[in-house]
C-alpha cells in the first residue's frame, strides 16, 4: 500500500509509470504534500504575485529556477517532470482531454514549477485526533470552484477552488483548531455548512455537484467543511489561456520528504488564538469561526447593552447569544444592508423621536468600514430625518454614498426594495404593526396615520432566502420584536396591545435601541480585528490588516456633537416629548455618552 511507501520510494515508483492517476489521499500520513502549478518564465512572476495575494487557496511553498527538474528543499532526489502519478497539460488554457504520466516529451528549459500547499498534508492529523473522513473510503475528497474571486495577478484571475470534508457537528471546533495554524496546508475551513452560500449547487439532497474529485456526499450528521484549495492553481491556469502550462491532475500531488510537523510556520501562529465555531443559522447549516477571546467580548458587548434603565422588563426580551450572531452573521455574509428607520410620535416637524437615529448612523459607519454597501431607508415624509443623515455624510459621519431609498404609505414598488437588492436588512427603533394592523406607542396610543409601509419590506424579505432581517428595538412595539411575542404580551405593560406581530431572523433586545447599534458597530470592529474569524471573513485572500476604531466608532467629542445636533434639527425624545439633550428620558452625559466609553474598554482591552 501506498502508505507503506517512504516518499522516496513513492517518487521512483511514480517515475517508473506505476500507479498511474492513484490518487495520493491518505498516503504517505505525515509528510508534506504539495500541488503544483508550471508556467512559461516569462509569467513566473504574475503567479508568484498570484500566490502571495492569495495564500489561503495557494500558499507557496517553493519555486523553481527556469528549467530546474528537482525541488531541493522539498526531496533529495525528485524529479518534477515524472515523479507524481498525473499530469494535465493545457493549451491555450484548455485541458486536454486526458492526464499523462510525464512530462518528459516537452522542452523543459523555459518553465518554472511552483509547489503550492495542499490539505492532505494535514489530514493524517485530524484522523489521529479522532476525527474521521469519510473521504478515506473513496481515495479522494470533492473538490468544487466556488463564487470566491481571488485576488488577480496578470492573466491569471479566477474564482477559488475548494475540498470538502465532512465532519461530526460536536468535533467542528477541533476540525478547526487542528489546522488554523497549518497555513502552508490552506490553513483552518473558510467555509462551513451551507455550500449554496459560496456558489456550490446540489443535485439532490445530500449530495453536490462536485468540479474534481470524488462524489460530492455530505453523510447524514456531518456539516460540509470547506478548505481552500491548491486546485485553485490550476483554475487560474485555464483562466490565464497561455500557450502551454501544466500542473498536477486533482488528488495526484507531489509527496516530499519534509515531515509537515517540521515545516516552518508562514505566519506566526501566536496570531491564531484558540478558535470557537458558533451556529449563526441552524435551518441554513450556517457557521462561523471566531477566537474565543472575540466571543466573550462579543458576550461583554451584549451584557452593557441589555441593562434596563426604564424597568420595562427588558430581560423577558433577549435571546442570550442572539446579539453574537447578528454580528458574525454580518460581518461573514453581508454585502448590502438596507437600514430602516424612524418612530414617528409628535404632530410636530420632525415627528420622529430621538433614538434609533444614531444608533442607525453607527450601524451604517461599522458597515462601510468593512466596504459593505448600506442604504438608509425612511418614510418619504421624513425630510428632517434626510436632513440629519444628510449632515451626517457631509461631516464623514457616514459614508457619503449611502443612499436613501423613501417609503410611502402604499406598497407600490416594495418587492423592487426587498427582492435581490439586498443581503441583510436592519430595522432599528422602527415602528411594527401589532395583531391588529395598528401601530401603538409604548403606552398604547395610536400613530398609525403617522407610519409608512415599511413593515411590507421585513414581510416581504422573509419570503426571501436571500435576504436576512434583523430587528433592533428596547420596547417590544418594533421592527423584529414579533420573534419574542408571547413575551411580550405576558411581561411588558400595555403588551396585549402593542405587542410587535413582524418577526425577524434575528433580534437585539437592549435597553436604548441606540445602544444597540452601537453595539453592532463595536461586535464589528472587534470581529476585523480577530484574525481567526477576520481570516473565514476574508475566505484566506489577502493578509490581516485590521482598521482602526474611529472609523467603526465615533469620538466621545463626535458622538456628543451627533446628539445636540439632532436636538438642533428638533428630535424630541420618545419618552419626555422634549427637545433636550437626553433620549427615552436618559441624559446624555449621565447614561448614554457612557456606554460609548464602555464599549470602547471592551473592544481595545
Amino acid at each position: 500500500m501506498l502508505s507503506h511507501l517512504h516518499p522516496v520510494d513513492g517518487r521512483r515508483n511514480y517515475r517508473k509509470g506505476n500507479d498511474f492517476k492513484r490518487s495520493t489521499f491518505g498516503a504517505y500520513p505525515g509528510y508534506l504534500q504539495t500541488n503544483l502549478s508550471i508556467v512559461p518564465s516569462e509569467y513566473a512572476e504574475d503567479f508568484r504575485i498570484f500566490c502571495e495575494q492569495n495564500p489561503g487557496p495557494c500558499p507557496l511553498i517553493f519555486q523553481s529556477a527556469p528549467g530546474q527538474t528537482d525541488a531541493p528543499a522539498l526531496a533529495d532526489d525528485s524529479d518534477i517532470r515524472t515523479d507524481i502519478p498525473a499530469y494535465q497539460e493545457f493549451e491555450n488554457g484548455v485541458p486536454q482531454p486526458e492526464p499523462v504520466p510525464d512530462l518528459l516529451h516537452h522542452p523543459w528549459d523555459d518553465f518554472v514549477s511552483f509547489h503550492l500547499g495542499c490539505s492532505f498534508s494535514f489530514d493524517s492529523k485530524l484522523v489521529s485526533n479522532g476525527i474521521e473522513l469519510e473521504s478515506a473510503k473513496s481515495g479522494n475528497v470533492s473538490m468544487f470552484i466556488t463564487n470566491i474571486p481571488c485576488v488577480p495577478s496578470g492573466p491569471f484571475n479566477c474564482n477559488m477552488a475548494v475540498s470538502m470534508r465532512c465532519i461530526p457537528v460536536n468535533l467542528l471546533e477541533k476540525a478547526v483548531e487542528l489546522s488554523v495554524n497549518m497555513d502552508f496546508a490552506h490553513g483552518a475551513p473558510i467555509h462551513m455548512g451551507n455550500p449554496e452560500d459560496i456558489g456550490i449547487s446540489y443535485i439532490k439532497p445530500g449530495v453536490l455537484k462536485k468540479d474534481f474529485g470524488s462524489e460530492g456526499v455530505i453523510p447524514p450528521g456531518t456539516v460540509p467543511c470547506f478548505w481552500p484549495c491548491g486546485v485553485t492553481g490550476n483554475v487560474a491556469l485555464r483562466s490565464a489561456k497561455l500557450p502551454k502550462s501544466f500542473c498536477h491532475s486533482p488528488g495526484n500531488m507531489f509527496v516530499s520528504d519534509v515531515l509537515s510537523e517540521n515545516v516552518p510556520k508562514m505566519v506566526d501562529s501566536t496570531l491564531y488564538p484558540k478558535p470557537s465555531v458558533v451556529c449563526t443559522d441552524p435551518a441554513r447549516q450556517r457557521y462561523v469561526s471566531v477566537s474565543q477571546r472575540t466571543l466573550s467580548q462579543l458576550s461583554a458587548i451584549e451584557s452593557a447593552i441589555t441593562v434596563d434603565p426604564g424597568n420595562r422588563g427588558l430581560e423577558h426580551l433577549v435571546i442570550p447569544g442572539e446579539f453574537a450572531k447578528v454580528c458574525l452573521d454580518l460581518s461573514n455574509r453581508a454585502k448590502t444592508v438596507g437600514i430602516l428607520l424612524g418612530f414617528p410620535l409628535f404632530d410636530s416637524d420632525p415627528p420622529e423621536e430621538n433614538d434609533g437615529i444614531a444608533g442607525a448612523i453607527y450601524l451604517a459607519r461599522a458597515l462601510n468600514a468593512l466596504d459593505i454597501e448600506v442604504y438608509f431607508i425612511i418614510d418619504s415624509s421624513a425630510n428632517g430625518l434626510a436632513k440629519c443623515l444628510g449632515i451626517c455624510k457631509s461631516l464623514g459621519y457616514t459614508h457619503e454614498n449611502n443612499p436613501f431609498i423613501p417609503v410611502g404609505g402604499t406598497t407600490t414598488g416594495l418587492s423592487e426594495i426587498a427582492e435581490g437588492q439586498f443581503t441583510h436588512l436592519i430595522a432599528i427603533e422602527r415602528p411594527s404593526p401589532a395583531a391588529d394592523g395598528k401601530y401603538y406607542t409604548m403606552r398604547g396610543r395610536d400613530v398609525s396615520h403617522k407610519v409608512g409601509a415599511m413593515a411590507e419590506i421585513f414581510r416581504q424579505a422573509q419570503k426571501e432566502p436571500s435576504i436576512t432581517t434583523i430587528g433592533v428595538g428596547d420596547g417590544g412595539n418594533e421592527l423584529g420584536m414579533g420573534k419574542v411575542r408571547e413575551s411580550v404580551i405576558k411581561n411588558i405593560p400595555q403588551g396585549q396591545t402593542i405587542a410587535a406581530d413582524v418577526s425577524a431572523d434575528y433580534l437585539v433586545s437592549c435597553g436604548v435601541s441606540n445602544w444597540g447599534g452601537l453595539a453592532i458597530a463595536a461586535g464589528l470592529y472587534a470581529l476585523q480585528a480577530c484574525p481567526v474569524h477576520d481570516r473565514y471573513r476574508r475566505k484566506a485572500i489577502g493578509a490581516h490588516k485590521p482598521r482602526p476604531i474611529n472609523e467603526f466608532l465615533l469620538s466621545s467629542e463626535q458622538d456628543l456633537q451627533l446628539h445636540k445636533w439632532l436636538t438642533e434639527l428638533g428630535f424630541r425624545d420618545g419618552c419626555t416629548g422634549q427637545k433636550e439633550l437626553t433620549v427615552d428620558g436618559l441624559d446624555y452625559l449621565e447614561v448614554h455618552s457612557k456606554i460609548l466609553c464602555e464599549l470602547k474598554k471592551v473592544v481595545e482591552a
